[in-house]
């Protein structure tokens, strides 16, 4: 190895001590980081895991600090640092290798859980009683997959936020135009306070419920894809890998670097690629997403607390 690459490795090992420090402090205390600056960040994290099933998404943190060993592993062990970056995107975006096209799983979840929460919502509503009263008096059977944006409904409705106010951002914080419908319902009862909400409370779990079975039916329907699309996937890496072990010479130069590096975006692409095929389009919302005002959201806060 050059005294170039050796000076570029302790470099590289000397950001990653840095940015394992500045992660290690700023888990132990969140608060450092101004209000204004988190949610950006907090989204873009958010959106990654979101991409991925629960189990991988939970992990995904652990995941890359463990490319970035593998990087370097990988690097010194070569001596090729385009190596080392490949072999650190491959355990990176293995999550998405192993499950190369879009789920609809969360969102079946999140509706199917939302169909029984209607269900207990409309035994909980009494005849003479707000739809309010309700959502209070069935908090205890809330599902779990939906507890936390039923939570904070019910705390900003507690606190005295505006009824249509609170309902609205109940609906942006699931982005679902099949939460939109649900939400469209409660906000015309809260204006005319009509009669017949506990059949239509069932109603809509029936049709929600309906939702949630055909999604779970065209995603099973797409599980052979992922299969065939996820060992294509992992041959391709892995003879990939064998032939740039087995033509070490010619990888060694610039010129060898520059053509691993340019496999390796093409492959990118084309796991990117074939997501954007298989995704299906969400629901169009029905309800334009508001930005939450500073005293609504000093109220959904002191309810979560």
């Amino acid at each position: 190895m050059s005294l170039g690459q050796l000076g570029m490795l302790g470099a590289l090992c000397g950001l990653l001590m840095v940015a394992g420090i500045v992660l290690a402090v700023r888990s132990f205390n969140p608060s450092a980081e101004p209000e204004r600056v988190r949610p950006q960040r907090a989204s873009l994290w958010q959106r990654v895991c979101e991409s991925l099933p629960g189990t991988w998404a939970e992990r995904y943190r652990w995941i890359v600090v463990f490319a970035g060993v593998v990087a370097v592993g990988v690097w010194v062990w070569t001596a090729r640092p385009v190596q080392g970056l490949l072999a650190a995107a491959v355990v990176a975006g293995f999550p998405w290798i192993w499950h190369p096209s879009v789920t609809s799983i969360r969102r079946i979840v999140r509706l199917e859980a939302l169909a029984r929460w209607l269900q207990h919502l409309a035994g909980a509503h009494v005849v003479g009683h707000t739809l309010e009263a309700a959502i209070s008096g069935a908090m205890r059977q809330v599902p779990a997959e939906i507890h936390e944006p039923v939570r904070t409904l019910e705390a900003r409705l507690r606190m005295g936020v505006d009824p249509e106010a609170a309902y609205r951002a109940f609906a942006d914080d699931f982005e679902d135009g099949a939460v939109d419908n649900v939400v469209l319902v409660f906000i015309t009862h809260i204006r005319d306070r009509g009669r017949g909400m506990v059949e239509t409370l069932q109603t809509l779990s029936d049709l929600t419920a309906e939702e949630a079975a055909s999604l779970r039916t065209t995603d099973a329907d797409r599980q052979k894809v992922r299969t065939q699309t996820r060992w294509v996937a992992i041959i391709v890496l892995v003879m990939g890998f064998t032939m740039g072990s087995s033509f070490g010479s010619a990888y060694n130069r610039l010129g060898g670097q520059m053509w691993l590096l340019l496999m390796g975006g093409v492959f990118v692409g084309a796991m990117v690629w074939l997501r954007r095929l298989c995704a299906a389009k969400p629901p169009p919302r029905l309800l334009h997403p508001k930005r939450a005002q500073p005293t609504e959201a000093a109220v959904a806060g002191k309810g979560s607390a």
